[in-house]
């Protein structure tokens, strides 16, 4: 099992905007950026993604979440599976609790 502060490191330390600019193309939007949902194949900037607050949310198919949820859906990963991949690109090892 993962301990609890490392998911929080995890999320406090990914940049939101950077891990999801890496899978669509997002825009300036007011505070926020913009883009096409990767996930339900719409054609209008209805994905929304919130550096300050470090979530997105899609007001087409209503799918949102922290960067660990988008690493779940966009990857197809269980959810300790996307907290070691986040952990890897911040070169992070990921303590095991017994």
């Amino acid at each position: 099992m993962i301990p609890k502060a490392f998911i929080d490191t995890v999320l406090q330390e990914t940049d939101i905007a950077e891990l999801i600019g890496r899978y669509i193309d997002l825009i300036e939007r007011g505070q926020g950026l913009a883009g096409e949902c990767p996930f339900d194949g719409g054609s209008k900037p209805s994905f929304t993604v919130s550096p300050d607050k470090q979530i997105w949310k899609c007001f087409n198919c209503n799918k949102g979440g922290n960067a660990i949820k988008f690493v779940i859906e966009i990857e197809k990963l269980s959810f300790p599976d996307a907290v070691r991949f986040l952990a890897k690109r911040l070169d992070l090892e990921v303590p095991e609790e017994v």
